[in-house]
């Protein structure tokens, strides 16, 4: 566990709370409409479904007895790979559950490489080219 991890319990209880906030949300987006409401409506509803289904469709899993010694390291993976809008969601969950997630939400922001490491997150500076040949 890193310094500034909190702990194994507490990110426990914050993902299955998270679980639960999501599957409510989907079923909110997912009820009939009205009458009233557009189809454009619908898509928009859909759409943020389907956003907030992607975000947490690999929690469970991660909840797994076997598994539960990687949930950091999965939850430090879906913040680095969540676009701003699942972050905006990520944020406003675990802030409506009184989470301190800066152990995610401040880190340096790292992504994904190949080989299951992380790097910087800000693209390599191009090379710089002479002006003579």
């Amino acid at each position: 566990m890193e310094s500034d991890q909190p702990p194994q319990a507490a990110m426990e209880a914050v993902t299955a709370d998270l679980l639960h906030l999501g599957f409510l949300e989907i079923r909110f987006l997912t009820a009939p409409l009205l009458d009233a409401h557009s189809a454009d409506a619908l898509d928009r509803r859909r759409e943020r479904a389907n956003m907030i289904a992607d975000l947490c469709h690999q929690l469970p899993g991660l909840l797994a007895p076997q598994r539960r010694d990687q949930l950091a390291d999965g939850l430090r993976y879906l913040w680095r790979t969540a676009t701003a809008t699942k972050r905006q969601w990520l944020r406003s969950r675990w802030d409506h559950l009184n989470y301190d997630h800066r152990w995610l939400t401040e880190a340096a922001t790292e992504r994904p490489t190949p080989k299951g490491k992380t790097a910087n997150a800000d693209p390599p500076s191009p090379p710089i080219e002479s002006g003579a040949n």
